[in-house]
């Protein structure tokens, strides 16, 4: 269920300088979009973060024609799109640094209810690096993994067709607009995935392949996973890049090894000698996950815990969207000072979690 009108959300996101965080702490400090727009210049210099550029060129209002133009070819491309305050955003993005403010996709959505692992590496795979890939995807799946990767040539393409060929749901995360096709070659790969799977990107309609957008997608396709596996990447390759945001967002990163003369697969090595797990087998990745998404399974269902007083107001209000702590004091009644002091007993008791900006989110 979506708590804001899209519309509402692109125009406040059309502004200068409001990007996905300035967005989210805006939201969680007076509530909602067409409260920003309608905030005071003084309420909103107010607000930590907000400088005085920022608020002259919120109250100088959005890009009316961004938003028309957006809302078109959502729907001339049949494009649905979920934002940070639906119900149905991914509980795993919004625990990551800067989750993003919109996610535009194409098929199933309850893709991203099946523990997922990315297979990313080289956009142009050996041989070894091929039947690699579709060795490792192909037992993944067939265990009831989903596969998620970054849609592009190479070892990407391999794990998407490799996972639709099992069955298996694969989640691609792109690098531009829906609505633009990249590369052409994969226009079947594309169809079928908006069939059998799902499509997804952060980048607004029209957003042109740029390279810059490619390694900050990366941060998507390891947010979304339980794990990430590269199978063959050189020294310079982005898919080290998606390995280190895993490995900042506590995702377990597993390597396949090779020659050592095989310059391909120089940036595995190079992960397996900074602690990434040295793969040879795509049974020793189900072994090492499967107790981890049993006990995430565990967590979801586990009971309420016992609180009184001041610390259950402020679990009570708490969710999986960060909230800041002016709203928490705010909602709960309480003063700053207890507002405070009840957030550090639940974060010592792991059922909080403190992110930047003076946000929480319950764990």
């Amino acid at each position: 269920m979506s708590r804001f009108s899209l519309e509402a959300l692109l125009e406040l996101s059309s502004i200068p300088l409001v990007g996905p965080t300035r967005l989210r702490k805006l939201i969680s400090v007076l509530g909602s979009p067409e409260a920003v727009m309608e905030a005071g210049y003084r309420q909103l210099i107010g607000i930590e973060g907000i400088d005085r550029k920022t608020a002259e060129r919120i109250k100088a209002g959005p890009d009316k024609e961004f938003v028309r133009t957006q809302l078109q070819k959502i729907k001339e491309y049949d494009v649905q799109v979920l934002s940070y305050w639906d119900d149905d955003y991914p509980d795993s993005l919004k625990r990551i640094y800067d989750p993003p403010a919109f996610l535009f996709f194409k098929g199933k959505l309850e893709a991203l209810e099946t523990p997922a692992i990315a297979v990313v590496g080289t956009r142009v795979p050996s041989n070894y690096g091929k039947l690699v890939t579709e060795k490792f995807v192909r037992v993944l799946a067939q265990n009831h993994f989903g596969i998620i990767s970054g849609f592009a040539r190479g070892v990407d393409s391999i794990a998407h067709r490799t996972a639709l060929q099992n069955n298996a749901f694969t989640i691609a995360v792109l690098g531009n607009g829906l609505d633009v096709l990249y590369p052409p070659e994969n226009k079947q790969l594309f169809e079928q995935m908006t069939e059998h799977g799902l499509i997804l990107t952060e980048y607004p309609m029209g957003t042109r392949p740029d390279a810059m957008n490619f390694p900050k997608r990366n941060r998507i396709i390891s947010g979304i996973s339980v794990g990430v596996l590269v199978t063959e990447a050189g020294a310079k390759s982005g898919a080290l890049l998606t390995a280190m945001y895993a490995n900042d967002q506590n995702r377990e990163v597993f390597a396949v090894p090779a020659s050592m003369l095989t310059p391909k697969s120089a940036g595995c090595h190079k992960l397996i000698k900074e602690g990434a797990l040295l793969v040879e087998h795509p049974e020793e990745i189900i072994d090492v996950l499967a107790p981890q998404i049993q006990l995430q399974r565990e967590r979801a269902t586990r009971p309420e815990p016992k609180l009184e007083g001041s610390a259950k107001k402020i679990y009570d209000v708490l969710s999986g969207d960060p909230l800041h702590v002016d709203q928490i004091a705010i909602k709960t009644g309480l003063s700053p000072g207890e507002t405070l002091s009840s957030l550090l007993t639940l974060e010592l008791m792991g059922l909080i979690r403190q992110m930047a900006g003076k946000m929480f989110v319950r764990l």
